[in-house]
């Protein structure tokens, strides 16, 4: 027989590995894939870091993400509620809620192995 169908509720979310001021919570991870949502802090941001060889993917519920990413981490992208985002596998970045009010995110990782590997930052040119 194959797998059931599974249901897991808000208040059965574990947490996982987080940042101070983020909140990692996982639904489901295994075969490849982790599920989640993750709660930030008003204007909180993360250490620097990459995903390994797991492509992130998130919707922003509340707040404002802000992705820093890129040469000398000086790139940046504003993510509002309803809108989605995307970092490749190895980017090293951090993000953050920049807004004054708590921040909610729904996030996909696809990929095998560890999904955050702490970085000193992007490199220089």
């Amino acid at each position: 027989m194959s797998e059931p169908v599974r249901k897991v509720r808000d208040d059965e979310l574990r947490d996982d590995e987080g940042t101070p001021g983020l909140r990692r919570r996982v639904a489901f991870d295994g075969d490849g894939h982790w599920f989640g949502h993750v709660e930030a802090a008003p204007e909180t941001m993360s250490g620097w870091h990459h995903h390994g060889d797991n492509v992130t993917i998130g919707y922003v519920l509340e707040g404002t993400v802000t992705l820093e990413f890129g040469e000398g981490g000086r790139e940046r992208v504003e993510v509002g509620p309803g809108e989605y985002f995307r970092v490749p596998k190895h980017v090293v970045h951090r993000e953050g809620n920049t807004s004054s009010q708590p921040g909610q995110v729904v996030l996909v990782r696809v990929g095998d192995g560890p999904v955050v590997f702490p970085a000193d930052g992007p490199d220089e040119a």
